[in-house]
């Protein structure tokens, strides 16, 4: 009796280690794979968060050129004037009076002679009076020592008015005489606030910090906590140096307030600043253990079951892996493929068509106003009109074509075997579908409806390359925007 109990003592022993030894077995390779998944969701997540920040801070820089554009189209009537050009400051000084109202974005905008001297400005009516004008002299200050060899537009450095004390910019135009001598420059100083406000009504995310910086390192504008930002220089600091001759780019540093985060900037083409936008990556962390969660909800129970399986039947669990990588490439809100799975798709799409010489275009979506939509009618109804935006969108290609969604309220198409006829005409089959489609609570957007604005892009015409072809279907996006 007591060799008997050994026996079977002996056997439950052997049995227990042999499924110790299988679960450590089968738990390493999951260790390894959650490991790996980690790696491969924070990647892929920081690339989709640095091209949303490329496509903000380039919406910015856009907007900072209009900005130069329009006081350009307002200084250099000013320095045709004959006025002007044979210094008749009375009649010039009541002429600026009457055109400065008009622009209210502007603290001054003044004549300054060859030597530095203010002969005379008007200035805004909450601004200080006129008079203390012909008191200054700029000759030591950036824009006077560009403006003043500058053949057109030039553009002076972040500085406080040394008439109203607020951050200004001064934009200046030469004057010459009758005779084509150089007398001076014509200047409006740029109420930087108009920036700031830009940035303040910009729709990002708390997370996300957007700055201008001038070509000295200066801080211009900054969404959050201006008043302790706006005016600080940081030529010295590593994370501005990362910038420095590049038109536009990506990179992570330790930001000015100490918090580490993941950053996209581009280069404004009419003056040099540079445009920066970051998101926290602690942020981008809590995504990834979020994504992680929702990925192992699926993942642990089947694995469970694949243990049971494997002890018990001897079956593996190859089907179940198949299902949990197809459930990790698809949108849950949606149902449209995600954006890794885009990025791979897209690859192999762009090489078919360069080994079989087709054409292949791709079209970028965004909702109009959306966030004045979720505002309006609250987020439940906001998902829904993504999921049927969406469906919209699936309904209206073909079957060989792939739709995804971009991140938010941005969805795209990839349309093989597309030139750009073909795909504006898908692309305006689509705008139409949404445009006729009814959603509750659309009375109350600006058009009376939700609507989308749609960018596309074709391969070999725009780009050759996977970024190239992302990057032009978003400039063409913020084109549609704009019209």
């Amino acid at each position: 009796m007591r060799s008997t109990t050994s026996d079977d003592y002996k056997q439950r022993s052997s049995l227990k280690g042999r499924l110790y030894i299988l679960l450590a077995v089968m738990l390493l390779p999951f260790i390894a794979f959650s490991i790996y998944k980690a790696i491969d969701i924070n990647n892929r997540l920081e690339a989709e968060i640095q091209a949303k920040n490329l496509s903000l801070v380039k919406s910015v820089a856009h907007d900072i050129d209009e900005y130069i554009n329009s006081t350009g189209e307002v200084l250099i009537p000013i320095a045709n004037l004959k006025d002007v050009r044979t210094q008749n400051w009375p009649a010039v000084k009541i002429y600026l009076d009457q055109i400065v109202p008009k622009y209210p974005f502007y603290h001054l905008i003044a004549f300054v002679d060859v030597k530095g001297n203010l002969k005379v400005a008007a200035m805004s009516e909450k601004m200080a009076k006129s008079e203390d004008a012909k008191k200054v002299n700029v000759s030591d200050t950036g824009c006077y020592r560009r403006g003043i060899v500058a053949n057109g537009i030039a553009v002076g450095d972040f500085m406080y008015s040394k008439l109203t004390g607020m951050p200004v910019t001064h934009v200046t135009y030469p004057v010459f005489d009758m005779s084509g001598k150089r007398i001076g420059l014509v200047a409006a100083a740029f109420d930087l606030t108009k920036i700031q406000n830009k940035l303040m009504k910009t729709n990002i995310t708390q997370h996300t910090v957007i700055s201008v910086v001038d070509n000295m390192g200066t801080y211009i504008a900054r969404n959050k906590d201006p008043k302790k930002w706006v005016g600080k220089n940081i030529a010295d600091a590593d994370r501005y140096k990362l910038m420095l001759g590049k038109t536009e780019g990506t990179y992570k540093a330790m930001s000015a307030d100490g918090t580490n985060r993941v950053y996209a900037f581009t280069t404004a083409s009419k003056v040099p600043w540079i445009v920066r936008a970051g998101i926290d990556e602690k942020y981008i962390l809590d995504q990834v253990r979020a994504e992680l969660i929702n990925h192992f909800a699926v993942f642990i129970p089947l694995l469970l079951i694949a243990i049971i399986g494997w002890v018990w039947t001897e079956r593996d669990v190859n089907k179940l892996h198949q299902k949990t990588e197809y459930l990790s490439i698809i949108d849950p809100l949606t149902r449209l493929y995600n954006c890794r799975k885009l990025n791979n798709d897209l690859s192999l799409e762009l090489s078919r068509a360069k080994r079989c010489k087709r054409q292949l275009s791709f079209a970028m979506i965004d909702i109009d106003h959306f966030k004045q939509y979720n505002d309006n009618n609250g987020h439940q109804l906001g998902d829904e009109a993504l999921a049927s935006v969406a469906e919209i969108i699936r309904n209206a290609v073909r079957d060989i074509d792939s739709v995804y969604r971009y991140g938010g309220e941005e969805m795209c198409v990839v349309l093989p075997e597309t030139d750009k006829v073909g795909a504006a005409a898908v692309a305006e089959r689509i705008r139409a579908d949404v445009e006729q489609a009814r959603f509750i609570g659309e009375e109350n957007q600006p058009l009376g409806k939700l609507t989308i604005s749609i960018g596309v892009a074709t391969y070999p015409n725009d780009s050759i390359s996977k970024e190239g072809i992302i990057k032009s279907a978003d400039i063409a996006l913020y084109k549609a925007k704009d019209k």
